[in-house]
């Protein structure tokens, strides 16, 4: 059939959505910001080699991709030029989202899979060739993430919301990554027979180490940017309170940074340590040795990092406001579930800290939820899924 285009200016998981439905024989086309290679394929002659490390292997042919160097260069010289905040990467974004509504008008695709930020112009162009709209909105709503973090306007916030509401509007279907993100679409008024849940996965690399038991203190870490909205503060002030109350912890950071003071928080944190961004294999590896996950987020519409240790069988703390709690939900035992305030982070991790058996038996639960949330089974219920919509 090869009817359906997906389109994204980064990988997020859209390289799993495409790969489902090169599965069914629905993949019409996949074009992203960020390339992939499938085996067997050498990366780009452009790409540097310290790129070329991070680059993910999937197995879409060739012919169906199209990875326009420029957006990637500019994305990466704004990086280095210390450019990349919001306003800017958004624009990036909306640049891929014209590009892509040119090549919509001339392929007329019969459905289209396009990402939040980055649908605008694609999904007026598919309605002009009377394609349909799949929005695949990797975050919570706007308004709810306002509501949950509150902030402040930039100067163009206005035009991001405003684009993003329209992208609702002109979806047929939207795919949210967890029910808590899909409950905040349908709580600012998108009718709720729009949405779909669809929880993400996660598969760890080949050769990834086993988990090893420890005669020391639990060890915990934290993967992801260390920012308010994934409640740093909280993680930290826990932690120091544990230590004066005289308990006995290793706490491992990795990831970059909001601000450079949460660097040097970190290293005020009694038994704490940080690392920057790693490559994927070694922050699975990290995950795999660690005896608990941290992901206490304000706000996270779903939180990637919860399916990837869970994927190595290692259990995690998540609040009320991480759509990765679902995982948890499904799968009782696996992990816990608190609130996104400093006391019940701080009463769950002395409760665990003070019985470390508890983390320890929670690991097969972890495990099991690992593998009923992988990517093959992500695939399968996002095949499934697209497979009716087009049929």
């Amino acid at each position: 059939m090869n009817t359906v285009l997906v389109t994204s200016p980064v990988l997020q998981h859209a390289h799993q959505m495409a790969l489902a439905l090169h599965e069914r024989a629905l993949l019409q086309g996949f074009w992203s910001g960020v390339p992939v290679i499938e085996t067997g394929e050498a990366p780009p002659r452009w790409m540097p080699a310290r790129w070329r490390q991070r680059i993910r292997t999937i197995d879409i042919p060739r012919a169906l991709r199209r990875h326009p160097a420029r957006f990637q260069a500019t994305t990466r010289l704004a990086r280095a030029l210390r450019l990349a905040d919001s306003d800017n990467m958004h624009r990036i974004f909306h640049w891929f989202d014209a590009w892509a509504a040119r090549q919509v008008m001339r392929d007329r695709p019969q459905v289209v899979v396009a990402y939040e930020n980055a649908a605008f112009h694609t999904f007026r162009a598919a309605k002009a060739v009377g394609a349909r709209c799949v929005l695949d909105a990797a975050a919570l709503h706007h308004q709810a993430a306002l509501e949950l973090l509150g902030g402040f306007d930039t100067p163009y916030t206005p035009e991001i919301n405003r684009r993003k509401d329209e992208e609702v509007r002109l979806a047929d279907m939207i795919l949210a990554c967890s029910p808590l993100a899909a409950e905040s679409y349908v709580a600012n008024g998108v009718p709720s027979d729009k949405l779909h849940p669809l929880l993400l996965g996660a598969e760890p690399p080949r050769n990834t180490p086993e988990w090893q038991p420890s005669e020391g203190p639990l060890r915990f870490v934290f993967a992801g940017v260390l920012c308010l909205r994934k409640s740093i503060d909280l993680i930290l002030a826990a932690f120091r309170r544990l230590h004066a109350e005289g308990l006995r912890y290793e706490l491992e950071f990795i990831g970059g940074v909001e601000d450079p003071v949460w660097i040097a928080e970190v290293a005020a944190t009694p038994n704490a340590r940080y690392r920057t961004n790693v490559p994927q294999k070694e922050l699975y590896a990290a995950l795999a040795q660690a005896d608990c996950l941290l992901l206490p987020s304000r706000s996270d519409s779903f939180g990637m990092v919860v399916a990837e240790a869970m994927a190595c069988g290692t259990p995690a703390i998540v609040t009320t406001q991480t759509g990765a709690k679902a995982m948890i939900e499904n799968h009782p035992g696996s992990g816990w579930i608190v609130e996104p305030d400093a006391d019940d982070l701080h009463d769950t991790l002395r409760g665990l800290i003070e019985n470390p058996e508890r983390v320890r038996a929670a690991r097969p639960a972890a495990r099991s939820a690992g593998q009923a949330f992988s990517w093959a089974d992500y695939r399968e219920r996002a095949g499934r899924l697209l497979e009716d919509f087009v049929r």
